[in-house]
């Protein structure tokens, strides 16, 4: 059996990396950051079923990551690069917590992925 893994990290190197977050707010934080390597995270909603998540200081203290950069260009987000290691979710729900990514949805990334 298969496990869909509840995120997808992309690191500057392009290394794509399942990522499983815990469903305690507190603890998805804490790995968070340790995945992202940083003290404080960011939020850049892609659409409203796709969070890409970075270091807050990245763009001074990390290397541009050039795939994160491409995807959010596909999305509109044109006005940067983005650096650092990249953690992608799914949206927010009603409440604001982070919703993990659908299986169709990390298919459609790693295909999508494949062609920036």
């Amino acid at each position: 059996m298969t496990i869909t893994p509840s995120a997808l990290l992309i690191t500057p190197e392009a290394d794509i990396v399942p990522v499983d977050l815990p469903n305690d707010s507190g603890d998805r934080l804490t790995v968070m950051y340790s995945v992202i390597r940083c003290r404080n995270v960011d939020v850049v909603a892609l659409t409203d079923q796709l969070d890409m998540w970075l270091d807050d200081e990245g763009l001074y203290t990390q290397p541009v990551n050039p795939v994160a950069t491409a995807l959010a260009r596909r999305f509109g987000r044109t006005y940067q690069s983005y650096h650092g290691p990249v953690l992608l979710t799914g949206g927010a729900d009603d409440e604001g917590e982070t919703v993990p990514l659908s299986k169709d949805k990390v298919l459609a990334l790693l295909a999508s992925l494949t062609d920036l």
